[in-house]
């Protein structure tokens, strides 16, 4: 779970609210500020080391992937007996280089100095160093493998003008071999990839530890500024530490689930100097762009630095498609609901896991439904009503957790509900059963919906099916969530479940809606694994 900072944490060189005001009125710079630059300071520099490490790191990587190619091609390729013995088999004749005959490493020293110094600036001009090293992996490989496709092409371009035979010459300044370049095409991509998931994982334990961490305050109390505080507290190893959110008026004041509210939007100066706030991001509505602007005068004036986020009807901006027309922007919106080849290729995984998790767990159900059977009495299988797609009731299938009565206790318990919103939650439930502790804990009771899958009614990914009366509590937003088949797995349960309050939950749920994509699908069905594994928030 990402870093929250709490009202009450104690932060190195903070100020109660009378003294910042003083000084503020007083027009002091203050201990306060003197700290605030420091940290700026320390988090440049900071910066700047990670780009320079960044830099050397690679340089070293693409010569141990130079060294891999040789090795590939002069040493493998060349020297190895079933290689020989295919092309005997498939050719009729097999042709290997005399040992004497293949130049040495060190023979090709300034092709692998060209081809260090091409990929460091091809890099540094696709602003590779400018990504966030625990951020996108995906696009930090994506553009490794363009820079380095682009590198290739020069050195294809080389070889073919200036070189254009294949025969070994020593007289050459960089001996002659074509089929060098797509092992060294291939062996960068991979040791640099490779190289970068590694550093990724490094920093984001150093990030977890609160080293090199940015203290980011979120200006506004609506959807999307809580969607922001979602994102960031969903991903601790971006290095992102909130420490609250300043309320803009749309909505009632106080907190939100563990988000704590530290003032309204005109507390920004103050709020900046007492949390010593790194990064400010500004999540305003469109009508409220005089506060948005005012935050970013007052974040310049504090030293604070700043993002803004374009209120464009609170949609993902990965949704807003863009063109020009004689130099006029043009916006439109990317429609998300699901095309039909999108649709078939879900319900074809959907289908074929949930039949191989049913075949291949099939013992430890029938023990499970034997431990259910003999040590309480009703049925093995729990039916509940729920509500599906576009409002639709059906039973929802779960291996019985709780006595047969507990429908009817649920009344005396109320009062004791440890959830927000319209659903119940309590950790001590005394309607569980032992049996039902344990398979809860590990979501076992869970499996009998896969046959809820099979019939269509649900999907492995998508929002938990509520019950018929939390729906009739729904604001009107919260039913949104009800716009896409319910699923057994989502972003509500990989990101902590029972740990996450009720309008988080929606939101992220409505956030997986709007931007649904099958690389998010599958994205979520391979960190319910892990979800499950560790119990976060199940009880």
């Amino acid at each position: 779970m990402a870093r929250i900072i709490e009202n009450n944490e104690p932060t190195p060189g903070a100020r109660t609210t009378t003294e910042v005001m003083h000084e503020m009125m007083g027009g002091a710079t203050g201990p306060i500020t003197k700290v605030i630059s420091e940290r700026r300071s320390i988090r440049r520099h900071w910066r700047i080391a990670e780009t320079v490490f960044m830099i050397v790191l690679d340089t070293l990587m693409i010569l141990a992937a130079c060294y891999l190619a040789y090795f590939l091609r002069f040493k493998t390729l060349l020297k190895n007996p079933v290689l020989d013995w295919l092309k005997q088999q498939i050719f009729g004749y097999y042709t290997s280089a005399a040992p004497d005959n293949n130049p040495k490493f060190s023979s090709y020293m300034l092709l692998w100095a060209g081809v260090v110094a091409c990929l460091i600036i091809i890099f540094a001009m696709r602003r590779l160093y400018h990504i966030r090293l625990t951020g996108n992996w995906f696009r930090q490989a994506w553009s490794i493998v363009i820079s380095t496709t682009i590198g290739m092409a020069f050195l294809i371009t080389y070889f073919f003008f200036f070189q254009n035979t294949n025969q070994y010459d020593p007289d050459t300044l960089v001996p002659n071999s074509r089929l060098l370049i797509p092992f060294i095409w291939f062996a960068t991509i991979v040791v640099l990839c490779t190289g970068r998931l590694i550093v990724s994982g490094v920093m984001g334990m150093l990030y977890r530890m609160g080293l090199g961490e940015t203290r980011v305050l979120v200006v506004g109390s609506g959807r999307l500024g809580k969607m922001v505080m979602q994102c960031l507290a969903a991903s601790p190893n971006l290095g992102f530490s909130v420490v609250g959110f300043l309320h803009d008026m749309t909505e009632p004041p106080g907190d939100f689930g563990r988000f704590k509210m530290l003032g309204t939007i005109d507390d920004i100066g103050m709020v900046i100097r007492s949390m010593q706030v790194d990064e400010v991001i500004i999540a305003l509505p469109s009508h409220l762009n005089n506060h948005a602007i005012r935050s970013v005068k007052l974040c310049e004036r504090l030293g604070a630095s700043f993002k803004l986020i374009p209120d464009l009807y609170e949609l993902n901006l990965s949704r807003i498609d863009m063109e020009s027309i004689e130099g006029i922007p043009l916006l439109g919106i990317k429609q998300a609901s699901l095309n039909t080849p999108q649709r078939i290729i879900t319900r074809t995984i959907d289908i074929v896991i949930s039949s191989l998790a049913l075949i291949i767990g099939s013992p430890i159900y029938i023990c499970i439904a034997l431990a259910i059977l003999f040590t309480s009495p009703g049925p093995i299988i729990y039916k509940q009503e729920r509500v599906g797609l576009d409002g639709k009731h059906f039973k929802m299938l779960k291996f019985r957790s709780m006595y047969k009565d507990a429908d009817q206790r649920l009344a005396q318990l109320l009062s004791q509900n440890e959830a927000q919103g319209p659903i119940f939650k309590m950790r001590e439930d005394p309607r569980v059963t032992s049996v039902g502790r344990f398979i809860r804990r590990t979501s076992l009771d869970e499996i009998p919906q896969l046959f809820n899958v099979l019939k269509g009614e649900m999907s492995l990914v998508g929002p938990r099916p509520p019950l018929p009366r939390e729906v009739a509590q729904y604001a009107e937003w919260q039913k949104g969530r009800l716009a896409i088949k319910p699923g057994c797995s989502g972003l509500w349960q990989i990101r902590g479940r029972s740990n996450i309050s009720f309008d988080e939950g929606v939101l992220m749920d409505i956030y997986y809606i709007e931007n649904w994509s099958l690389r998010l699908y599958i994205q979520i069905l391979l960190r319910t694994i892990p979800a499950i594994l560790f119990s976060r928030g199940a009880y």
